[in-house]
């Protein structure tokens, strides 16, 4: 799963991160059902429709692992 993520990271040239609190940040305010996450996402970061559902697909896999921390 890791080799994986890194491999996705290095196909969106981006740091993960930025999505992901970004992602965090969208879902506290309430303003959307998370499955409507990565067409907000493409309007934000100007990205394409499969690196949304990549970035969306990895938040939520994330999700639990990084609320424990």
């Amino acid at each position: 799963m890791i080799a994986k993520q890194r491999i996705e990271e290095e196909v969106l040239g981006e740091d993960l991160e930025e999505y992901f609190v970004w992602l965090d940040a969208l879902r506290e305010s309430g303003s959307c059902n998370m499955m409507e996450a990565p067409r907000w996402l493409r309007e934000e970061f100007d990205i394409t429709k499969k690196q949304s559902h990549d970035i969306t697909s990895m938040w939520m896999q994330n999700f639990g692992k990084r609320r424990k921390v």
